[in-house]
């Protein structure tokens, strides 16, 4: 959709500016202020302690948790629809990747550590893949953003994202919320919540996902599509005295769903030479979302199942301490098939099963010394990932290099890393005066990550090419001559080996700040930070070690300065901040020269980069009943030095290239009207609007990787008794069914993954 488009959608939110006044509804987890109209405090622990969100020195979004249940925010992908600055890519084998302000990992290991951080209740969810489950029953969500190494650890150069679940309150509750939609798409989710003791409380909820099969095969009648997944936790909340509180959380989900198809947009074999005639005559995919391709004998579907334990304790040692203490223990395992060639032809056909296991612990001392508020904290993590990556590639254009004799038909990787962490940090907030406050943070990070891995002949049909290429490079064959199952990858002698390394890498996070608060509660502030994130090793097929060497550690320093204004007696709340980003050793997906197979992915660093740019953001409630919030971010990313291969397989020096997957546009607006129809019954409509300027899923801005630009509009009108317990709402979600795509890719053919096209359903919600 163009700009103009966007335009007449924003215009088409106007009319309710113009509404008449009705009575406004405080949510649950907002903090009504005392002036009558005035805008709604929600309070964040952002910092690790209870702040109103426009009194924190930092640009955080924050979103309710009835917020995100009338906005249809279920998912990680869908905030990107209302969070500026923030976006949702998918890798090649579906791991999620999230981007703050131009700052993110595009890496489908499963062991790669991400540069956005995303918690549970303060518990880290340490790779990507396993954050599919988190939102769940949540009082609130907030996405803190810039580096946030300090308070919340490693591996935080892009942001956080802080999922904060419902507790157990003192009263029985219960609710239900229903919803189905286009496609057959049926959601059902619940809890029963209240105090079993005085001082013993638990909270149940779970939530269930099915249909909703929205991709068609156009090359033969099949579709593809459908959820199935199912995701539960008991929360319990001890209070044994006035001083001592436990929460234990029992959490986990379980993931059947279909997995999406890629769509063929160009025919780009590795070897034209080679290429099969009946891959080349496959058809483009059409130009809608629907419509994909994939092979019929790989089952387009994942399994997926996560287990997790966590415990944290408060205990206030005096007035002014309090000591805490988090420990988590969770199991992931997947085995899930992808397409990663667009066509119903074996040229990557990929299986992908791995488990994860993960221990966390942490303790920290909170207290108040006059006018200083200080934290001290440490924390150990050990995680171990081991993935394999099987390839089936029976037409793939390079799977003969020795006449006679197939070198990838079936073809597999395996990789086993274990990361150990340890960490100590402190943070202090002093006020020099009534009105100013200085804050200072430090963190020391030890990270020890070892690796074990390599290519390997999965099907026992291509070892014997491989000792003959060992006699090519040697002159005589490999000491261990390579039998059925063993592994393929070349050492630097050019034996077949297991690769085995390890990478161990220490530093140091900081960040300082100033905040000026003025009478009427308005703020401005100035931060440094530099925040780092661990270097991995990817898992790819490599032929030779080289392709295992890892990306070490990036590291950003980061300036933002801004301010929270509050307008018209409160009723706007106008924020608005500037930062830039100095970039070192960016971790990328790059390529490499293979020596047999040529162009190959490949972890790399880019030695220097840079960022810039400026986000604002505007709530208004000028009448009782009408709330209407817009935001935008504008983002300039710069390459300043690195020379390497793009997505494309072209070699460049890429100085002065923007950022993959930074759009240099975004904006979001909402608008929400409600007001009493009768004695009982209130009525809401409202409306989002998101858009996002053109990118680019590599360097160079490749026409056959760019990312159009995109404008999605959703609607929503409902009912609802005056006191919250029964709601009715109908909604439509890019209801001008824009066609877009969320990432590109290239390898013997290229694809891209498309967004969701046009969705209606209706849902209905109920508490006791």
């Amino acid at each position: 959709m163009s700009k103009s488009t966007l335009l007449l959608a924003s215009a088409a939110c106007l009319p309710f500016l113009m509404a008449v006044p009705a009575m406004a509804q405080a949510s649950p987890d907002a903090e009504q202020s005392s002036e009558a109209g005035a805008a709604q405090e929600i309070i964040v622990t952002a910092q690790r302690r209870e702040q109103s969100l426009n009194s924190v020195p930092m640009s955080v979004t924050a979103l309710g948790g009835d917020q995100l249940r009338s906005q249809g925010i279920s998912t990680i992908a869908d905030l990107a629809k209302v969070v500026p600055g923030l976006t949702f890519t998918q890798s090649q084998i579906a791991t999620p990747v999230y981007t703050i302000r131009g700052v993110g990992f595009f890496e489908s290991t499963l062991a790669a550590s991400p540069a956005v951080s995303v918690y549970v209740d303060e518990v880290p969810l340490p790779f990507a893949i396993l954050t599919q489950g988190a939102a769940l029953d949540l009082q609130r969500l907030e996405v803190l953003k810039g580096p946030q190494g300090t308070l919340y650890g490693q591996n935080a150069t892009g942001g956080a994202i802080n999922y904060i679940s419902q507790k157990p309150g003192n009263e029985l509750e219960a609710g239900l919320d229903t919803s189905f939609g286009r496609f057959n798409a049926f959601e059902l989710s619940g809890f029963v919540s209240g105090p079993v003791t005085d001082t013993l409380g638990i909270r149940l909820s779970a939530r269930i996902d099915e249909g909703g099969a929205w991709q068609r095969n156009y090359s033969r009648n099949d579709e593809l599509g459908d959820s199935r997944r199912i995701a539960g936790r008991a929360l319990i909340v001890w209070d044994p005295t006035d001083k001592l509180s436990m929460t234990l959380n029992i959490n986990g989900w379980r993931d059947k769903s279909d997995v999406q198809a890629p769509q063929l947009i160009a025919h780009t074999p590795y070897n034209p030479a080679n290429a099969y005639p009946y891959v080349l005559a496959t058809p483009l995919a059409p130009a809608n979302a629907r419509t994909a391709n994939w092979t019929q004998q790989n089952p387009m579907r994942r399994d997926d199942d996560f287990y997790q334990v966590s415990l944290r304790a408060d205990l206030d040692v005096s007035d002014d301490v309090r000591l805490t203490s988090i420990t988590s223990w969770l199991e992931f395992n997947t085995d899930a098939r992808q397409d990663l060639d667009a066509t119903q032809w074996r040229q990557l056909d990929s299986y992908t099963p791995g488990h994860v296991e993960s221990f966390f612990q942490e303790l920290r001392l909170t207290g108040t010394s006059g006018d200083a508020r200080w934290i001290l904290g440490a924390n150990y993590s050990r995680d171990r990932a081991n993935e394999r990556q099987i390839l089936q590639t029976n037409d793939l254009s390079s799977n003969v290099i020795i006449p006679g004799l197939p070198i990838l038909t079936v073809s597999g990787v395996f990789t086993d890393q274990k990361v150990t962490t340890w960490a100590g940090y402190g943070n202090l907030e002093y006020d020099l005066t009534p009105q100013l406050t200085a804050q200072g943070g430090i963190r020391y990070t030890r990270n020890e990550r070892s690796f074990q891995g390599c290519g390997y002949d999965a099907d026992g049909t291509t070892f014997l090419s491989f000792n003959i290429l060992t006699q090519l490079f040697t002159g005589a064959l490999p000491v261990n001559p390579i039998g059925p199952g063993s592994c393929l990858t070349f050492s630097p002698a050019f034996q077949p080996a297991l690769v085995s390394d390890q990478l161990d890498q220490d530093n140091i996070s900081w960040r300082a700040g100033l905040t000026y608060t003025f009478d009427n509660r308005a703020i401005v502030y100035a931060n440094v930070s530099r925040g780092w994130k661990a270097g991995g090793f990817p898992t790819v097929p490599a032929s030779s070690f080289t392709g295992f060497l890892p990306a070490t550690q990036e590291s950003l320093l980061a300036y933002e300065a801004g301010f929270k204004l509050p307008l018209a007696d409160r009723t706007l709340q106008f924020n608005a901040a500037a930062f830039y980003y100095d970039y070192s050793d960016k971790q990328v997906r790059g390529r490499i020269l293979d020596p047999i197979f040529g162009l190959l992915e490949k972890l790399v660093n880019v030695p220097q980069s840079h960022i810039y740019g400026v986000e604002a953001a505007v709530n208004w409630l000028p009448v009782d009943g009408l709330t209407a919030n817009l935001s935008g971010t504008y983002i300039k990313s710069r390459i300043d030095e690195f020379t390497g291969f793009n997505g494309t397989g072209m070699f460049a020096d890429y100085e002065g290239s923007a950022f993959p997957f930074t759009p240099k546009w975004q904006v979001n607006a909402d608008v929400q009207y409600k007001w009493a129809v009768s004695d009982r019954w209130n009525a809401t409509v409202g409306g989002n609007v998101n858009f996002n300027s053109a990118t680019n899923s590599t360097f160079g801005d490749p026409a056959l990787l760019r990312i159009n630009e995109r404008t999605l509009v959703d609607l929503r009108a409902g009912v609802e008794t005056e006191d919250g317990k029964l709601r009715v709402q109908i909604w439509g979600r890019n209801v001008f069914n824009s066609y877009y795509w969320n990432s590109t890719f290239q390898a013997d053919t290229a694809w891209r993954m498309a967004g969701r096209p046009a969705t209606y359903g209706i849902s209905l919600g109920w508490r006791l």
